[in-house]
């Protein structure tokens, strides 16, 4: 990642930022939606999740597993990582074992105002201000647990596009009720 401007917006030349750097900056916006930052933390190191409250940085909509594996043709979140990462445009994306109950599922984190206002079928928004098990940024392999990134943060404050997000779960959900491509 080139920094592509300085306050003045001129160019700033030779300066990236590398895959720790951005991976560490990541970290700690997301901690900014922790309760406590410093319990955050812990449970980051000792079990790999933690407690976040989605609101104003970012929000965040649950999807089944079902659904994303029929919007891929896919039954497996490690094979599922590169179409999402193409599909979302890099969105972080993070895979939780029981996200409904006993039932796996992906949880997207977009914008927001985007949560707030999601009512896509085959996904739910999680509710401002409600706690979301979130996995460290690190965790990005299921040799990490019950939950990890299987689209990482690319960085502070980037986030999944509401729309090919939309367009995903809707076909998946299309394809499991058997709706994709009848009219209502």
């Amino acid at each position: 990642m080139t920094n592509t401007g300085d306050t003045r917006g001129a160019p700033i030349s030779g300066v990236v930022a590398t895959g720790a750097e951005r991976l560490l900056a990541s970290g700690q916006w997301l901690l900014a939606a922790a309760p406590s930052v410093r319990r955050a933390r812990l449970d980051w190191a000792d079990c790999g999740t933690t407690w976040l409250t989605p609101g104003v940085l970012f929000g965040a909509v649950a999807v089944r597993a079902a659904v994303v594996h029929a919007a891929l043709l896919l039954d497996d979140p490690e094979k599922c990582a590169r179409p999402l990462r193409e599909r979302l445009r890099g969105g972080p994306v993070f895979y939780a074992e029981e996200q409904f109950g006993r039932e796996a599922g992906y949880v997207a984190l977009v914008p927001g105002s985007v949560a707030m206002s999601w009512s896509v079928p085959g996904s739910v928004a999680n509710h401002r201000r409600a706690a979301l098990e979130v996995p460290a940024p690190g965790c990005t392999s299921p040799d990490h647990g019950s939950s990890w990134w299987v689209v990482p943060l690319d960085g502070p404050g980037v986030l999944c596009d509401p729309d090919p997000l939309a367009t995903l779960v809707g076909h998946g959900h299309g394809v499991l009720t058997g709706t994709l491509g009848k009219q209502p």
